[in-house]
């Protein structure tokens, strides 16, 4: 487990010590294709990391569908501002390919690792990149025309984009 731990940005400043005490909070899980890890409403008791494979964030429209809003790949922390505001899930997820996730204790990880300078900056970080992603998709649906926010999604989504059915892109919003 620590050499994948490593691999991880938000962990790979930690000391051998550090990284023993991370290994005792945390657990893998792998997940099937099409399988949820959380829905919106749900509150956390795990930090998520996915290690491998792809999955959606998602939410329901007034009529009942699922409305894809974006999509993790791997070493992405999910829903971090969620989990450690203790808030309820905003949305839900649902693995695209089959996957695996590590998960950490998050009250143990609050008490033990957020007072890290290291880890504590990398989370910020995590936050303001996707506090960034959000204020451009909001720019590009202002602003933007059909055409150019196809464009856009399949430039910041390319290694998502080969795994997606027709269909599937057909039905997200961007």
């Amino acid at each position: 487990m620590q050499e994948i731990l490593k691999k991880i940005y938000l962990f790979k400043e930690l000391s051998e010590e550090e990284l023993d005490s991370l290994v005792v909070i945390s657990s893998f899980n792998s997940y099937k294709k099409d399988s949820l890890l959380f829905m919106r409403g749900e509150i956390g008791e795990h930090l998520f990391i996915l290690i491998e494979g792809d999955l959606s964030v998602f939410k329901h429209n007034n009529k009942g569908n699922e409305i894809v809003i974006g999509f993790f790949s791997p070493y992405s922390l999910i829903a971090e501002a969620a989990l450690l505001r203790n808030l309820p899930f905003p949305s839900g997820t649902r693995f695209k390919t089959d996957g695996r996730i590590l998960k950490v204790q998050i009250n143990s990880f609050r008490r033990y690792f957020l007072t890290n300078p290291k880890v504590s900056t990398e989370i910020i970080n995590s936050l303001l990149s996707k506090i960034q992603l959000l204020q451009q998709n909001i720019h590009l649906n202002i602003a933007s025309t059909a055409k150019e926010k196809t464009l856009h999604f399949y430039d910041t989504n390319s290694l998502i984009v080969s795994k997606l059915k027709k269909y599937e892109i057909a039905t997200l919003r961007f």
